[in-house]
């Protein structure tokens, strides 16, 4: 089955989907959308240990009764995505959502070798093999704004230069470039978004290095005080994880073909404004403090950032819809009722 243009959830019930990271934070949040669109779902993640993927992502979720067709089974090979027994699950697919990738910028700063074969050379492999066995599948990658470094100018739009700080943003500009490079080069169906700072259920709490949006939560569930480097005044656009699925499936539409588009809210805050509000919103009594930056982290620190997301808004019609207050409650809501993510942070 193949579809001129798959960007509702309704439109995906019978299409065969691929989503590589499934098991982690944004993938699962895929799968489970996908699956209760009525999708035949394939789910490709390494697990590797430390970076958010658990099978326990995926459990219970049939009787969501926002569902729009009856679940379909999800299918789960744990293997990473150049591995050869990729190419067995990749004929007939009709939507690769590939998500996999390593997202810890002090890990590829001390070690480069294993950031770069995770966000390039494995992907490398990856679209060779889909080249090969199923060409003629959408294909939408998951970049992320840290490609563009450090804002010369702010909003950022897709024309700024990209001049990462650190190997991750590198590896994953690098990664990006070859996913246009097949859309190009062998006429494939392929696009990239680059997504900014994501929240909400289902991320990993637990690492103080994937990002400091579910350490502010980690800590705020626990009454911990939020520490923050710095003067506090960065400021960050946050997007709450359903917009980012959203997002996503927009840029299944046909004319996402060889693009890249960023993705970010329209609404920005300081970093000490995101940490008042999780404290507020949680009513945790532990506060918020300043602290000095670790030299290790002040070197690869990129100031403020703010997305401007009017492309993909102008060319695929989307945009965030959740506002920060919203989406911390839903998040806390979530880590509430959900015993076993508590029991891991």
């Amino acid at each position: 089955m193949r579809y001129a243009d798959l960007s509702t959830d309704d439109t995906f019930a019978g299409a065969k989907c691929l989503v590589t990271g499934g098991l982690g934070f944004i993938g699962s949040n895929v799968v489970r959308r996908l699956a209760t669109a009525g999708a035949a779902v394939v789910v490709i993640d390494a697990l590797v240990d430390g970076h958010g993927g658990d099978r326990r992502n995926l459990d219970a979720f049939g009787d969501d009764p926002n569902r729009h067709a009856p679940v379909r089974e999800v299918q789960v090979i744990e293997a990473d995505i150049g591995d050869d027994i990729v190419a067995t699950v990749l004929d007939g697919v009709d939507v690769v959502f590939n998500l996999a990738g390593q997202v810890n910028h002090q890990a590829s700063m001390r070690d480069p070798a294993t950031d770069l074969a995770m966000n390039t050379m494995s992907h490398s492999r990856f679209l060779e093999m889909l080249r090969h066995v199923n060409p003629n599948a959408k294909v939408v990658h998951a970049s992320t704004r840290q490609v563009y470094g450090k804002p010369l100018r702010t909003p950022v739009d897709e024309t700024h230069p990209a001049n990462p700080v650190d190997v991750n943003g590198v590896a994953k500009l690098a990664g990006e470039q070859l996913h246009m490079v097949y859309a190009h080069a062998h006429d494939m169906q392929i696009s990239s978004l680059r997504i900014t700072n994501t929240y909400g259920p289902r991320q990993r709490l637990s690492s103080n290095e994937l990002g400091f949006l579910p350490v502010f939560f980690r800590r705020a569930l626990l009454n911990q005080t939020i520490d923050i480097y710095g003067d506090g005044t960065q400021r960050r656009d946050c997007l709450f994880v359903d917009d980012v699925v959203d997002a996503l499936f927009a840029a299944c539409g046909s004319n996402a073909a060889g693009r890249v588009f960023n993705v970010g809210h329209d609404q920005h805050h300081s970093l000490a404004e995101i940490a008042e509000l999780i404290i507020r919103r949680s009513g945790s009594t532990a506060g918020m403090r300043l602290i000095p930056w670790p030299g290790d982290q002040q070197r690869i620190d990129i100031g403020s950032f703010r997305s401007d997301s009017s492309l993909i808004a102008f060319e695929l019609g989307w945009k965030a819809h959740t506002n920060l207050v919203d989406g911390v409650d839903e998040t806390l809501e979530f880590y509430r009722k959900h015993s076993w993510y508590q029991s891991s942070i």
